[in-house]
């Protein structure tokens, strides 16, 4: 009961259900995130027909979950895990990192590497958000873990490159596009990366989401291709380096519907703020020059 209380139920009310019960005398914020937690946990691990190690939530919620998941992996990891293997790693991966001042990086990187070898881009950007919601980004740069960001770069980049074959793929059997689905999708994978401390030079992917845009107005599919446009403009007005900010944006300016684009997305603002970075002043000019 508890344990779906912590789902449908305002966090006051809980605790005072805790104290009442004596089920708990702890009804601190952190101890209720955890049994939230703990609750959560134990759905996904019933849903997937795995072993549970305790039935009470109180229990579960303090135990170790970085030797859980490690458990998990050990036993279950290598498996087809009954058709739930981005469940699964996922599971493995808010274990791991959720509730915890450390982090056991060798199982992040085996789980991020596992996600990429198995091609699951909604899984995997779904792993690239846990990370980063979960401060795991900034306690691996705090780290200078270069392996874990590299790891995550890697996995921006799969999507990106799923993304790129799905569209190819689409575009050429003629198949239409759920345009407000992709435009959610677009915005969630710019967010990653544009997080500080992963990608530092996304040229790369200005230049994928450019080709699919023209490749979207080629084909008569201008809403999608100008989706694909304002997340390479989005990339590149997140750029504080001037020489790949001038790459970036040179980038743009080549593409057919660039110039338009630049026009309809970006603001009075989004220049004002770059020309207030005297870093980037040179390259401001360089990109306004182009369009004359």
């Amino acid at each position: 009961a508890l344990r779906v209380a912590t789902i449908l139920c305002p966090q006051e009310v809980i605790a005072r259900v805790v104290l009442e019960e004596t089920i708990s005398g702890d009804v601190g914020d952190d101890h209720l995130n955890k049994c939230a937690f703990g609750s959560f946990v134990a759905m996904e691990v019933e849903a997937m027909g795995l072993p549970l190690p305790h039935s009470d939530l109180v229990q579960l919620s303090v135990m170790h979950f970085p030797s859980y998941a490690r458990t998990i992996w050990r036993n279950h990891g290598g498996s087809s895990s009954r058709g739930f293997s981005g469940r699964l790693l996922l599971l493995l991966l808010e274990l791991g990192v959720n509730h915890h001042n450390s982090v056991d990086w060798e199982l992040f990187v085996l789980i991020f590497s596992e996600l990429r070898r198995l091609e699951l881009p909604r899984s995997l950007l779904l792993a690239c958000e846990c990370a980063i919601q979960s401060s795991a980004v900034s306690l691996a740069a705090s780290q200078k873990r270069l392996d874990v960001l590299q790891i995550v770069a890697d996995a921006t980049r799969k999507i990106t490159e799923l993304i790129v074959s799905e569209v190819e793929t689409n575009v050429g059997a003629e198949i239409g596009f759920d345009v407000l689905e992709s435009s959610s999708t677009l915005h969630r994978l710019v967010t990653v990366i544009n997080k500080d401390n992963i990608i530092s030079d996304p040229t790369w992917f200005v230049q994928a989401f450019s080709d699919l845009s023209n490749q979207c107005r080629v084909r008569g599919l201008k809403p999608m291709g100008s989706e694909f446009m304002k997340a390479a403009i989005r990339i590149t007005n997140h750029i504080t380096d001037p020489d790949i900010f001038r790459n970036a944006s040179s980038i743009i300016s080549s593409t057919a519907d660039g110039t338009v684009a630049i026009g309809e997305s970006i603001s009075y603002e989004w220049r004002n703020a770059y020309q207030q970075k005297s870093v980037c002043n040179e390259a401001i000019h360089d990109f306004e020059m182009s369009f004359r």
